[in-house]
């Protein structure tokens, strides 16, 4: 267990602060990125952004983004971690997860969630067959970051040069109740809204027919993510209830099995997580660098360089990764 290196900058040392600074302070740069469905085994699909057309040929490292809960592109971790590694020569694509790309609504009934692995597997395994030249990096951020826990203990692993988690609920039981508690529930409110509205939509639209075993489910009293998780999430993704969702799909079972060169990066005053999602040093393998920092919120690490500010967390991801990627020549 190491200290991050981030300091917060004088009077932005809160959580909400740093949790919330960066929608402001940092608006995406004017670039479209090259769009590309991708088709899945079942019949749905998720949405790849690239920063730049790819090229099969090329030799360059790939790096591949997993962006958190209803996140997207848009989201200033996943635009400007694209951009350092775009800096580096990197080829470099977001996985939008279902249902949150450009093309809208998945086709399917179901959604994305936390332990979710199978579409990342998919395009990783595309990704080593298309591109057999470059070397494959990955980094995931709060539940893209808790997925990709699970996915480096899985044997697709193994087409991975290096990853890199920040932010991640890794037990997801204790940050259900986290986000409940004090000023984390305006964070609650704005991310469970996205959700619900997009099931309701599935509905409207005949997605979920009228015979299907959720059809009649009421998301308006839905308060909490406690209960969303349990009356949607769980049932439609194959869970017993809220509980089996939230054993198996908490990440921090899975870090001991990661044999990928990873970084883990946590905050300790995040207002989504509380102490559960930090692991033991004996629940780490020897393949894990895990960094807790002071300060920072969810997201956040904003700091202030050279007189202008900037995100902290972007810088440490890809410095590790370039590392790793050195290490390996």
């Amino acid at each position: 267990m190491n200290s991050a290196s981030f300091v917060a900058p004088f009077g932005l040392s809160n959580r909400h602060l740093q949790t919330l600074t960066p929608r402001i302070l940092f608006k995406p740069r004017q670039w479209s990125g090259h769009w590309q469905p991708f088709e899945l085994a079942d019949g749905d699909f998720v949405d790849l952004c690239w920063r730049r057309p790819p090229d099969r040929r090329s030799s360059k490292p790939i790096l591949l983004l997993f962006h958190g809960l209803e996140g997207s592109v848009d989201s200033p971790y996943i635009w400007q971690t694209m951009e350092l590694a775009d800096a580096l020569g990197w080829q470099t694509l977001v996985m939008h997860f279902r249902g949150c790309g450009k093309s809208g609504l998945n086709r399917l009934p179901r959604a994305y969630h936390s332990g979710d692995i199978g579409d990342a597997s998919a395009v990783i395994d595309w990704l080593q067959q298309r591109f057999g030249n470059a070397r494959l990096l990955t980094a995931g951020f709060s539940l893209g970051g808790n997925m990709l826990a699970q996915l480096l203990a899985n044997s697709v692993s193994q087409h991975l040069q290096a990853a890199a988690i920040a932010c991640a609920p890794l037990d997801l039981h204790s940050c259900s109740e986290r986000i409940d508690r004090g000023l984390s529930r305006i964070y609650r409110r704005y991310l469970l809204t996205p959700l619900k509205q997009k099931f309701r939509l599935k509905r409207e639209q005949g997605i979920i027919a009228d015979d299907h075993p959720l059809a009649n489910v009421d998301t308006t009293p839905m308060q909490s993510f406690f209960e969303f998780d349990n009356d949607i999430t769980a049932p439609l993704h194959g869970f017993k209830n809220v509980d089996d969702y939230y054993h198996r799909a908490s990440g921090r079972q899975f870090l001991a099995h990661i044999t990928t060169p990873t970084l883990i990066i946590h905050a300790h005053d995040d207002p989504f997580m509380g102490a559960a999602v930090v692991p033991t040093a004996k629940e780490l393998s020897a393949a894990v660098t895990y960094e807790v920092s002071h300060h920072g919120g969810h997201m956040g690490f904003v700091e202030r360089k050279y007189g202008r500010w900037q995100s902290w967390l972007p810088q440490r991801l890809i410095g590790f990764l370039q590392h790793q990627l050195m290490e390996a020549r």
